[in-house]
Parts: C-alpha cells; sequence; structure tokens
C-alpha cells in the first residue's frame, strides 16, 4: 500500500477538518469497551507511532457519519447502517463511495430505520423519507467521485474557500489550492513571516491574491475548531 496516495490524517487534523470533536470521532472509529460499543467504520491505515490514523476515504466516512448524527440520528442506527451497507453493498467502506446514493441506499436507509425505530429517520405516521434526500443532497455536493464510485477528493469549505480542495494525491491529502496544489497552510505560514503581505506571497507561490487569501482565511477558520 502505498501510504503517501492515501492521505494521512491524526485525529487532530481530521477534527479540525471535518469540525467533529476529538472524543467524538475517536468513538465512532474505536468504539467503547465500557459501553460494550464497536466502532462505526475501520481505519484504512495501521496506528503510526502508536496513534491513530486516518485515510481521506476514512475522512469521507466520518463526515457522512457526521451528518446523520447532527440531524440527532443515533449512534446505535448509525452503527447498524453502516453494518448493513457494508453487507447489502459489498464494500468495506460504502459511506466512502456513490453506491450509497443509489436505490440500495435509500432501502438501507428504510431498513434501518423500520430495524430501530428511530423517530429522527422517518415520521412514522406519513412514512416521510424526505430526511434521506436532504442528507444525501449535502453529502453529494461537496465530493467528487471517479469512475470507481470512490470519493477522489472533497471541498472542505466549498462555499467559503472554493478553491480549497483535500485530495488523497495532492500536496499528501492536505488542504490546498486546486489549480496550484499548494498547501494552504504553506500559504498560511508565508503571510504570517512576510508581515502578512499577501502580494508578496501571491508573487512567490505564483497564485492569484485572492486565493493567498482565500487559504489564509481557510487556514485562521481551521485554527478555531475545537
Amino acid at each position: 500500500m502505498n501510504l503517501l496516495s492515501k492521505g494521512i490524517y491524526s485525529i487532530p487534523q481530521a477534527s479540525k477538518l471535518l469540525d467533529v470533536s476529538p472524543e467524538r470521532l475517536r468513538f465512532w472509529v474505536c468504539g467503547r469497551r465500557t459501553m460494550q460499543a464497536s466502532p462505526i467504520i475501520k481505519s484504512e491505515l495501521e496506528p503510526i507511532d502508536h496513534q491513530i490514523a486516518l485515510s481521506f476515504i476514512n475522512l469521507i466516512e466520518i463526515k457522512f457519519i457526521n451528518a446523520f448524527s447532527k440531524y440527532g440520528v443515533k449512534v446505535r442506527s448509525i452503527r447498524y447502517m453502516a453494518e448493513e451497507a457494508r453487507r447489502v453493498l459489498d464494500h468495506p467502506h460504502p459511506f466512502a463511495t456513490d453506491m450509497i446514493f443509489r436505490t440500495d441506499g435509500r432501502k438501507i436507509f428504510i431498513e434501518t430505520a423500520e430495524k430501530t425505530g428511530d423517530k429522527k429517520l422517518y415520521d412514522l405516521k406519513g412514512k416521510n423519507w424526505g430526511i434521506y434526500d436532504i442528507l444525501m443532497d449535502a453529502l453529494k455536493k461537496d465530493v467528487i467521485y471517479g469512475p470507481s464510485g470512490l470519493a477522489e477528493r472533497w471541498y472542505p469549505r466549498r462555499e467559503a474557500a472554493p478553491n480549497i480542495i483535500v485530495h488523497p494525491k495532492v500536496a499528501f491529502g492536505q488542504p490546498a489550492l486546486e489549480e496550484s496544489g499548494v498547501p494552504s497552510e504553506a500559504l498560511y505560514d508565508s503571510y504570517v513571516a512576510e508581515d502578512e503581505d499577501v502580494d508578496s506571497v501571491a508573487r512567490w507561490y505564483a497564485v492569484p491574491a485572492k486565493q493567498v487569501k482565500e487559504a489564509v482565511n481557510f487556514q485562521i477558520k481551521l485554527q478555531t475548531l475545537h
């Protein structure tokens, strides 16, 4: 396995990118023995220096889980959905593929709702599955899928930073400008070193000043999260 093409993220890095608390993220990835709760997803990577390491595919899986969690869907419902998706779609990371958006995905969603009785998943009286469509649309809009159906790139803050992508084969998976591949962190560090002179940084990296500002604001926002 070529780790450099997978993207490598620590729990703190993933936490900031996904805007999920480290504790919650670790629970989803590792489970909790005291609660006899198994992990919802399995990391693609072995631990590095005894620390949990996540891949780009894992980031997309967690993004999926977080969308349902924010809506108030119970962890046990999400765990059941993950297990059923792996079985039905015959894929180890179904939440990171576009298969989950197809007909089988809807069937998995409905079966989970009926099996768990989770009221956040459906309208018991009207059998309204609208939340599925709402969440699926939200999950699809920022992720680009490759020919195999697996997630290929992600725009982590598309509205505020449309030129910043996370791609496992660009800048070792760290946030970077889409066209040039310059990491947003490098642009921010240079901005600070150059006494916040945007034009100087833009000339140094041969990128538009507007994109330097975008990268700087992206990094500032990232630093305020968790």
